[in-house]
């Protein structure tokens, strides 16, 4: 008989993250841009979300970076989950018009260029596989009913929010990551 499959770390974080239902109320909702994926396992490991999981987060270190709090780690993680065939990514076009405010789309995304307006902007959507589906299902069923409601109202206020507004969150909640900051003026702050 095999062993239940609990979150004991980040890849397990992360599954279990992209399994929780979000603003659709749906399993395996989709977290869009590489930008809310780092804000949001940011704001797990500062504390936010449900206990068993914010102690999982610590595993990531965060820094203030270009776009506030960032870790590579996050990055390796995804690449092994995607490698592993557990998680999958698409590729996102999002069109802009010069007088529409450029934090709506992803800027830790490579093809962003501080300071250029951009016609087409392209990021990245994150979603589970069907194996990832399996394992999220499982780490999911092994969360307590108060963790899984915990997330899922994690997931859902902070993918309901814009990314600028869960930027201008984050940078109000957590000032010294944001010291390295390249968009603070933009943001209003």
């Amino acid at each position: 008989m095999s062993q239940p499959l609990n979150v004991e770390n980040s890849l397990d974080l992360l599954l279990v993250l992209l399994y929780a239902p979000g603003q659709e109320k749906k399993e395996c909702e989709p977290i869009d841009g590489i930008t809310r994926l780092q804000k949001l396992i940011f704001l797990l490991n500062q504390g936010k979300g449900p206990s068993s999981l914010v102690k999982i987060a610590k595993e990531y270190s965060f820094e203030a970076y270009k776009m506030g709090p960032y870790t590579d780690s996050l990055r390796e993680d995804l690449d092994t989950l995607i490698s592993l065939g557990l998680v999958g990514t698409k590729r996102l076009n999002y069109m802009i018009s010069d007088d529409r405010d450029d934090l709506d789309y992803d800027i830790d995304d490579p093809d962003y260029k501080q300071g250029e307006k951009r016609k087409r902007i392209e990021s990245q959507r994150f979603y589970l596989t069907e194996n990832g589906k399996v394992a999220g299902s499982e780490l999911w069923h092994n969360l307590t009913s108060k963790d899984r409601d915990a997330l899922k109202e994690f997931k859902t206020f902070f993918c309901t929010l814009t990314l600028r507004q869960l930027l201008i969150f984050v940078y109000d909640q957590f000032p010294k990551f944001t010291v390295k900051s390249e968009i603070k003026k933009q943001l209003g702050l």
